[in-house]
């Protein structure tokens, strides 16, 4: 509507009328569409291999679905890469023959193009450190899952038909080795435990796997609280802590976890074989 009065050449008093009677609401489109356009699609970077650059934006953190999601809190954060999928067996084995580490045992179901798993925090940042990288804060993690949308739920990429953004979590299939265990009801995305990385469609960004197949390490330390100090600008976690922040969903994990504002937290010396990382970079 709008564009159609400015190509008649209305006059300015004419189009404040109009908007004023709510015939044409152009103070609220016009910005949300301009700057959302700006923040999301006109942002470049140089390629990176095997990471995806996400442009800087402004989105809305955090819920009121449960307390240490609270409270809802405007954020901004800068361009950053994110690595597409998570890391990978094969990639963690070249950094631990590279840095002459012991290789973390995988499970059975496991091989070289799934993520790894059973890796602590101290060595998920030492692998991100040697590949130049490091890993993402819990702001850009979260910015990077909601894809700028609203609501608390992963945004899908709309070029695809995959609606749902479940990923690989606790599903009907999880019933054959765990008979009672919180699950998806209704769903099975056809693997039992991890599955290999970007078997499912990535998001809107192009990263795959935020919403399953295993959790991730972010950098942050974790507070339940922290939301009602944070910074609005690139925050990066209290200054320490004894629990580091846990995001996404897993195998193993669905329900709360299907939220892409839900926070969880380990002590950064376990491993799992549910627990994985990515990498960030900045610009």
């Amino acid at each position: 509507m709008i564009s159609y009065v400015k190509r008649l050449f209305f006059p300015p008093l004419i189009l404040l009328f109009l908007g004023a009677c709510g015939v044409i609401p152009f103070h609220k489109t016009v910005v949300v569409k301009k700057e959302t356009k700006k923040e999301v699609h006109k942002v470049t970077a140089p390629p990176v291999d095997g990471m995806v650059f996400i442009p800087g934006g402004t989105f809305k953190m955090g819920s009121t679905r449960k307390a240490n999601e609270a409270p809802v809190h405007t954020v901004t954060v800068k361009g950053f890469y994110l690595d597409e999928t998570e890391v990978t067996v094969a990639e963690y084995e070249r950094f631990c023959r590279a840095t002459k580490r012991r290789m973390p045992q995988q499970p059975e179901w496991s091989d070289d193009n799934h993520p790894v798993v059973n890796v602590d925090w101290k060595h998920a940042r030492a692998f991100a450190h040697w590949a130049g990288k490091r890993l993402p804060t819990e702001a850009e993690w979260e910015y990077a899952a909601r894809s700028t949308m609203p609501g608390t739920g992963y945004a899908p990429n709309p070029k695809t038909r995959y609606k749902m953004s479940y990923g690989n979590i606790a599903d009907e299939s999880l019933l054959q080795i765990k008979l009672r265990f919180p699950i998806k009801q209704r769903y099975d995305d056809g693997y039992i435990h991890s599955a290999p990385v970007a078997s499912f469609p990535a998001n809107i960004f192009g990263v795959y796997d935020l919403e399953g197949n295993v959790l991730e390490w972010c950098a942050d330390w974790y507070s339940a609280s922290y939301y009602k100090t944070s910074p609005p600008k690139n925050p990066r976690g209290p200054a320490k802590g004894n629990y580091k922040v846990i995001r996404g969903a897993s195998w193993n994990r669905s329900g709360a976890y299907l939220r892409s504002t839900f926070r969880s937290w380990y002590p950064p010396a376990c491993a799992f074989n549910f627990l994985g990382f990515r990498c960030a970079k900045d610009l």
